[in-house]
């Protein structure tokens, strides 16, 4: 029987306190842990080395075997070493650079669900895009929340991941096995 493994990645920006796990990554935790054998958490933010947690973060996982990988946020650094049953990005932005991140979803990722809003938001002009496929046999679900409210709160970079917290629960419930 293959293990169920949560890794949640995500970043703070200036706005968060720099504090080490967002308040959404505390709340998807909160609603998942139980449905998995062990959960991940890796959180950054746009001044500290993203690159070193995502090694650990790797090195880590390769000792796993047969393991289910839900993965929010992952870099391309798992693309050839994992199998990825469903990979949610919210917004993968790089300030002012977010047009030049390369955005396939590798041939090893079964579903991509990318949600993203497209305006530059101040002061980091951070905004996201969307996914496309290498593979046809992953499927990708991108949803364009640019100019989009919730909740009656505008979607900016800075808001969305508290305003789908509660969707990424529900599609990360619905799709693990």
């Amino acid at each position: 029987m293959s293990e169920k493994i949560a890794v949640l990645v995500g970043g703070s920006d200036l706005f968060s306190g720099m504090r080490g796990i967002s308040k959404g990554t505390k709340h998807i935790y909160k609603a998942i842990h139980e449905s998995f054998d062990e959960v991940v958490i890796i959180n950054y933010n746009y001044f500290l080395d993203f690159g070193s947690s995502l090694k650990k973060l790797f090195n880590y996982l390769s000792s796993k075997s047969n393991t289910t990988y839900v993965i929010l946020q992952l870099s391309r650094m798992l693309q050839s070493a994992l199998n990825i049953n469903l990979l949610i990005t919210i917004d993968v932005a790089n300030g002012p650079w977010s047009h030049k991140i390369d955005r396939t979803i590798p041939h090893n990722v079964k579903k991509n669900i990318n949600v993203y809003q497209s305006i530059p938001n101040f002061p980091l002009r951070s905004y996201g895009m969307q996914t496309v496929a290498v593979s046809a046999d992953t499927i990708i679900e991108n949803i364009d929340l640019t100019r989009q409210n919730i909740q009656g709160i505008a979607v900016t970079h800075s808001t969305i991941e508290n305003l789908m917290v509660d969707k990424v629960i529900t599609w990360i419930k619905t799709n693990v096995e």
